[in-house]
């Protein structure tokens, strides 16, 4: 069985990505850049609520890391995030002043998803390198902003897709790019509701949270407590649902198996359910289906999972349909391949391939800072997955049936509503400086 075709993403690294793109840097662009003046990485945190405080145990908990700056606008999580820190921090509220700051390398973004895009822009317009936490943005527009912002300043953009660095993983994409399964024609994504919760009214802000610097570049609205922390990923302006939370996840592992990661869909259509009583934007239930050319395939997105097709015990999965069977897989060791229904032993690779051997997502990040490579998840693998999920949810948004996509120029070509959906409209004061 042949492999996948890579000619479309090499020939297309080496030419202009149209409109509003840059070239795609081949991984060792940087090489000969600056590198750091000691064996230390000085590094602040940007956001420290639940992802962003696992994130800075993990910069605390590495041994050549110097956590020396941490900016939140919840003072309840910065006093957390001073405990964990243990040791004498600066602090702040506007991400502006750490970047300021010249002894800083490098930040991580943990911030509500909106603010993505800004603070990264930012940040490599400060010279500092990044990892920020997935999805890059809300926007489709801004994420290639970022990249542009990364290409520009020559900076090291890490994006936290970190399964991509997991073992499991790895071994995934050595079966698909083998070819065991053969030829793949369909790739099934399972996942469980969105979040429902009825309508209550809007309340007055805590002290303890900066409201306004919160919302950020987002427009101006009341409060509601569950809209704000953890729950904005079911929020429009904020998020994209579980489409943009665990779907990033989901679908970058198929991006990276299926060696499109430098690619994009040719079309997406998308339908929903929806519930005039849900506090949240986002349908309880949806389904997405995207088309692939060279290498072809389908894809779909299936909300809510089925028990019939996945693993047993689960809820989410991304199932893989080949020549040869299906490859039913998730985010762990647990893998299934079925021949009509039973569970078989899978075949013999076809070809040998050679899958790069992650040191893990974090020491990679901090490698590339050094080496002045590419990260294993740069910036543009993350915004290429990123549009994905987030032409699902528009096409979901426009309820217009097929959406053609041309991903080289980033534009649909048969509506032009659906395209005024991939751009932000920032509030002024807090626009990328």
């Amino acid at each position: 069985m042949s492999a996948p075709k890579k000619n479309t993403r090499r020939t297309f690294i080496k030419s202009s990505l149209g409109t509003g793109a840059s070239l795609i840097a081949a991984p060792s662009i940087f090489a000969g850049g600056s590198i750091l003046p000691s064996e230390r990485f000085r590094v602040g945190h940007i956001g420290i609520g639940g992802r962003g405080g696992s994130l800075l145990r993990q910069s605390v908990g590495t041994k050549d890391v110097d956590v020396i700056a941490l900016c939140e606008v919840d003072q309840n999580h910065l006093a957390r995030a001073k405990g964990i820190a243990k040791k004498k921090t600066d602090t702040y509220g506007d991400h502006r002043k750490v970047l300021d700051r010249k002894d800083i390398d490098a930040v991580v973004i943990a911030t509500p998803d909106h603010w993505h895009g800004v603070i990264t822009i930012d940040a490599c317009n400060a010279g500092k390198d990044v990892y920020v936490e997935k999805p890059v943005s809300t926007y489709l527009s801004e994420g290639r902003a970022m990249v542009e912002a990364a290409r520009k300043n020559k900076r090291m953009v890490q994006v936290g897709i970190h399964h991509r660095s997991a073992p499991y993983v790895r071994e995934i994409v050595e079966i698909i790019r083998s070819g065991r399964i053969g030829k793949v024609h369909t790739i099934k994504n399972w996942m469980w509701d969105n979040k429902f919760t009825k309508k209550t009214p809007p309340q007055a802000p805590p002290t303890h949270l900066d409201y306004d610097r919160w919302l950020g570049p987002a427009k101006k609205v009341p409060y509601h407590p569950l809209r704000t922390h953890f729950n904005f990923r079911w929020c429009r302006d904020y998020a994209g649902g579980y489409m943009t939370d665990w779907g990033v996840h989901m679908l970058n592992i198929i991006t990276y198996a299926m060696d499109i990661d430098h690619m994009g869909p040719v079309s997406v259509e998308a339908t929903a359910d929806y519930r005039s009583d849900n506090l949240y934007d986002f349908p309880a239930k949806m389904h997405a289906t995207w088309e692939f050319k060279d290498p072809d395939f389908k894809m779909e997105w299936i909300q809510p999972s089925k028990d019939g097709d996945l693993i047993p015990g689960q809820k989410y999965a991304m199932n893989f349909h080949g020549e040869k069977g299906e490859l039913r897989t998730l985010f762990s060791h647990q893998k299934q391949f079925l021949v009509n229904g039973k569970i078989e032993k899978l075949p013999e690779p076809e070809r040998e391939v050679d899958i790069f051997k992650s040191p893990g997502h974090f020491r990679n990040f901090l490698n590339s800072i050094k080496s002045r490579k590419l990260p294993h998840a740069d910036v543009e693998v993350g915004h290429r997955t990123n549009s994905i999920c987030l032409l699902g949810n528009i096409a979901m948004w426009a309820g217009d049936g097929k959406l053609e996509w041309d991903w080289k120029k980033e534009k649909f070509t048969n509506h032009k509503k659906a395209n005024e959906l991939l751009s932000p409209n920032y509030r002024e004061k807090y626009k990328p400086a």
